[in-house]
């Protein structure tokens, strides 16, 4: 019986066992490989990521171990990311930007938003996303861009999303600064990922070279079956094994599903936790990128690409040379189901990209892949945070330590995994 056993050998769980001791662990990983959400495909010369990841917190702590990860081998730079909406180049964030957007709306979303301010001065605590948006930005242009994007990214509409989510994802502007950014740019960034780094080679998951030397993991080892007061774990090739101290990364509604000790009010709880799922739409061309940008935002709705990322912008080892590789999420969820002929998904992004601009013409392409990914954003829906009460409650009377985006349910960065596996660690040391 290991002391420690972890349950997936994605970022969360090779970290957990880097800051414990990899000798002290076993992890079981459901893939044949390791990596998890930040997993990496290299295809033709292409390299791949699950969405736009990159390293982004100026903590010495993270960055010093995913430099030591590539030995020092990555790329950085300031961010440059930008928004697409209908036929319109917008920097991001587009409220502190509104000189980009075309009249007459550029002049309705700035009168929107200064009534709104001068009727609200001090806000009040805004029950749910989108009152936050209307206090922030005023109602046309909440509804033309950031409600817009809601409906696209995380499938429900923004009233549905409580606020507990943002604190500074969204930028929220003094009115100096909209005011200011309906002329021309701010002479500073307002984005609140203002530089990034990314491995040289190898596409993100690189940055698990540390945290997986060492580590002992058997692959191919899918959960069935898991009893806590037996402390017994059942997988999938009818192996069973029995645990000391057990530390999961595994979604919490797939966790609880498979627990035979569950009770119902658990369940239920479970039930009614919603995270997205996407597809990644990966196309290679014949010619080099068209725009700077790592990672782009199209806020049409009646476009299904959601966020696009290009890949050589991020590292110029991830093409070919002379090359592009770009990758579009099309989201979906419980809310929203995603689309299932996956080949016309194909076939519309590619004419969304022709007609964006960031591909020359259908001869440009040379290759084009649809990529499902299980597992997206948590959806901070009403109903998460109670649930969620209920279930950590519930886990936590059998000791069962949570790591990561998915087995917290919350909105985890990778640097932000990182630390959490860190003081999971500290936990386990002292029970």
């Amino acid at each position: 019986m290991e002391e420690i056993t972890i349950l997936g050998a994605g970022l969360s769980g090779l970290s957990t066992s880097f800051h414990v001791g990899h000798q002290k662990c076993q992890i079981y990983e459901a893939k044949p490989y390791y990596g998890g959400h930040i997993y990496s495909t290299l295809r033709d010369g292409f390299t791949w990521d699950d969405g736009p990841h990159v390293s982004f917190r100026p903590g010495e702590y993270v960055q010093k171990l995913f430099a030591e990860s590539v030995d020092g081998q990555f790329v950085e730079g300031p961010t440059c990311v930008s928004n697409y909406y209908r036929g319109n180049w917008i920097e991001h964030p587009a409220q502190s930007n509104l000189y980009q957007i075309p009249e007459p709306l550029r002049t309705k979303c700035l009168d929107s938003f200064l009534e709104t301010r001068k009727k609200n001065p001090d806000p009040a605590q805004p029950v749910n996303y989108q009152e936050w948006l209307y206090q922030a930005f005023g109602p046309v242009f909440a509804e033309t861009f950031p409600a817009a994007y809601t409906r696209k990214y995380w499938t429900t509409d923004p009233v549905n999303l409580g606020v507990d989510w943002i604190g500074e994802r969204v930028f929220y502007p003094n009115i100096e600064d909209v005011v200011n950014g309906a002329k021309g740019p701010l002479d500073r960034l307002t984005y609140w990922v203002q530089g990034w780094r990314y491995p040289l080679k190898g596409g993100f998951l690189s940055y698990c070279n540390k945290f997986v030397q060492g580590s002992r993991i058997k692959y191919e080892k899918k959960l069935s079956k898991i009893n806590f007061a037996k402390r017994m774990l059942w997988f999938d090739d009818q192996s069973t094994t029995q645990y000391k101290k057990l530390v999961s990364t595994i979604p919490l509604p797939v966790f609880i599903e498979l627990s035979e000790d569950a009770t119902q009010d658990v369940r239920e709880a479970a039930s009614l936790l919603r995270c997205t799922t996407f597809l990644s739409v990966e196309i290679t061309l014949n010619h080099s990128a068209k725009r700077n940008e790592q990672w782009l935002y199209v806020y049409d709705e009646d476009k299904l690409s959601t966020r696009i990322s290009i890949m050589e912008n991020f590292s110029p080892n991830n093409a070919p040379p002379n090359c592009s590789g770009i990758a579009v999420e099309v989201y979906g969820s419980p809310y929203r189901p995603l689309p299932t002929d996956h080949p016309m998904v194909g076939k519309k992004v590619k004419q969304e990209l022709i007609e964006m601009g960031l591909i020359e013409d259908e001869q440009a392409v040379t290759s084009l892949n649809v990529r499902h990914s299980p597992w997206g954003q948590v959806i901070f829906d009403h109903n998460r945070k109670p649930a969620l009460e209920t279930i950590n409650a519930f886990l936590d009377q059998f000791g069962i330590v949570r790591v990561g985006r998915y087995a917290e349910w919350g909105y985890l960065m990778t640097h932000d995994c990182v630390l959490s596996s860190r003081d999971a660690a500290q936990i386990i040391e002292q029970k």
